[in-house]
């Protein structure tokens, strides 16, 4: 199958990011944080296909590379609360990667409502280390049970939002390092759950939550890979945190075959 490329241009203005309004960050460390009216980025992942575990059957992969056109410009504000444990500075618009690749960019196939198994196993862990969360997005399945794991020895007021939502779906406290605190809640429902800080406006954090197995995070090289796709045509949703929304691809899956989505991202 040949390759597939897609520009991707990020809107470094339509980032959100945690704590009160403000000014929107930029790259030279001046500025404050900004948050939307809303409350929270929408991508639309929702629980309205249900989706049912099939009869195994050949079945296909989706693979990838998501490089960045352009120099990476992260976005800088300085730290006022905890920099022996935060640092001087921290980054707001954050980008993973070695300069050409990108990182922490979400891919899911969307509306797919059969297919292989989901896990048995449903727990993850969120770590806070230097007053920023890691993995910076993390992608489960409906049901699991986020374990939040604090390395700082600060307090952390931290939020999460889902997509639409004004209020929190869950509040927690961390005070000092070692603590894990489990919930349930976060990953109840599939949608984009947003996560904030109440100490360190800067601190941002995303959890997608889908009713399917079929998604991936891209890794610091920037690939990604979703496995075990019947055969069939499919609309591919992409997703990095300067967008506004998420971009769009078709790409046909063979039986056994591997399909290629690749994609060159440009920065303004």
């Amino acid at each position: 199958m040949k390759t597939r490329s897609l520009a991707l241009f990020l809107l470094t203005s339509s980032l959100l990011a945690c704590g009160g309004k403000g000014e929107a960050a930029v790259p030279s460390g001046k500025g404050r944080v900004v948050d939307s009216s809303g409350g929270t980025v929408a991508l639309g992942i929702d629980g309205k296909t249900p989706y049912r575990p099939a009869a195994a059957v050949s079945a296909g992969v989706l693979a990838g590379t998501l490089t960045l056109q352009g120099e990476p410009r992260d976005s800088m504000v300085p730290v006022a609360k905890d920099p022996k444990v935060c640092g001087d500075s921290a980054s707001v618009h954050a980008m993973a990667g070695d300069g050409t690749s990108l990182g922490n960019v979400l891919v899911w196939v969307d509306g797919i409502d059969s297919g292989k198994p989901l896990p048995d196993v449903r727990r993850e862990t969120l770590t806070i280390e230097h007053c920023q969360f890691e993995p910076r997005i993390m992608a489960v399945v409906a049901k699991s049970t986020i374990n939040v794991f604090s390395r700082d020895h600060a307090t952390h007021d931290i939020s999460f939002y889902r997509e639409g939502g004004a209020e929190p779906i869950e509040q927690m406290r961390t005070v000092d390092e070692g603590q894990v605190v489990p919930s349930e809640k976060i990953a109840s429902a599939p949608g984009i759950v947003e996560i904030r800080c109440k100490e360190h406006e800067f601190a941002r954090g995303y959890i997608a939550v889908f009713d399917h197995p079929y998604f991936a995070i891209t890794d610091a090289n920037g690939a990604f890979k979703i496995d075990g796709l019947p055969a069939g045509t499919y609309t591919v949703k992409i997703w990095h945190e300067r967008l506004a929304q998420p971009m769009t691809q078709r790409v046909v899956v063979q039986a056994s075959g591997e399909a290629r989505l690749d994609a060159s991202v440009a920065l303004r």
